[in-house]
């Protein structure tokens, strides 16, 4: 079970990471960490290729400036 842990850990870590939100020092460790390390690197890269894909592939409706104002409106009543 402690593997497991681990890897949610560490897949909590290349989250952070990828968001620009892990503190420096542990992005030094991290980078470090896949340098050193297939399996870790494999994990970073399995989450960086998943991001690229939605980010490429799903493409949001787009919603008219009318549509926005009339759920603004229902909002305040």
């Amino acid at each position: 079970m402690a593997g497991f842990d681990s890897v949610k850990s560490l897949k909590h870590q290349i989250n952070l990471f990828l968001d620009n939100e892990l503190p420096q020092d542990e992005q030094q460790s991290l980078i470090s960490k896949m340098e050193n390390d297939p399996k870790c690197q494999t994990i970073y890269n399995r989450e960086k290729d998943f991001r690229d894909f939605v980010k490429n592939n799903v493409k949001r409706p787009s919603v008219t400036p009318d549509f926005i104002q009339s759920l603004k409106d229902r909002i305040h009543l």
